[in-house]
């Protein structure tokens, strides 16, 4: 039974060619990837949207996800109208500087008008800090400040024993205009 079952492989190796089994050993992988990978994937996405609709966030699937190219746009551009003025942004932004414990020492502004809805307020920020410090304005001020984009983090140290950290920040406020 055995060598009945090997000599019908060589038999079915040899009329397919290394090509043809190629093919078939691609195929299995595929087939290995989509049950060992995917499909656990595709559960965990499905938990985690039960897991969202449950604590009352809109759900990502469905009816209410906007489906037409229109839609998405104004969706995206809803994001962004947050109906905040870029002054209340630097508001907030000057309270997690202070509460993180960041120097801001100046800042420089410059308001981009690009063709498109949106405003871009381009803002460098020269600011002294520890390192922790530094990081925890960065996550916090990403966090709560939504609109806001992280574009360039330049970081000098004048000797390696120096606590403190001079760093370069540019940031960006995407605003829709008004």
């Amino acid at each position: 039974m055995k060598a009945a079952f090997t000599l019908r492989l060589r038999r079915l190796a040899d009329e397919l060619g290394s090509t043809g089994v190629l093919s078939l050993a691609l195929f299995a992988v595929a087939a290995l990837f989509l049950v060992a990978v995917l499909n656990p994937l595709e559960d965990r996405a499905r938990m985690l949207e039960e897991r969202l609709a449950r604590a009352g966030h809109a759900p990502l699937q469905g009816e209410s996800r906007p489906s037409g190219a229109a839609a998405k746009l104004a969706a995206f551009y809803r994001f962004f109208d947050t109906g905040e003025q870029p002054a209340d942004w630097l508001k907030r932004l000057d309270d997690i500087a202070a509460k993180s414990g960041v120097e801001l020492r100046s800042a420089d502004y410059r308001m981009q008008r690009p063709a498109g809805r949106l405003e871009r307020y381009e803002i460098a920020l020269p600011v002294s800090a520890t390192y922790p410090q530094l990081r925890a304005f960065l996550r916090t001020a990403l966090a709560e400040i939504p609109v806001m984009s992280l574009d360039q983090v330049v970081i000098k140290r004048q000797r390696a024993s120096d606590g403190q950290v001079q760093a370069d920040i540019h940031i960006t406020l995407h605003l829709v205009k008004q």
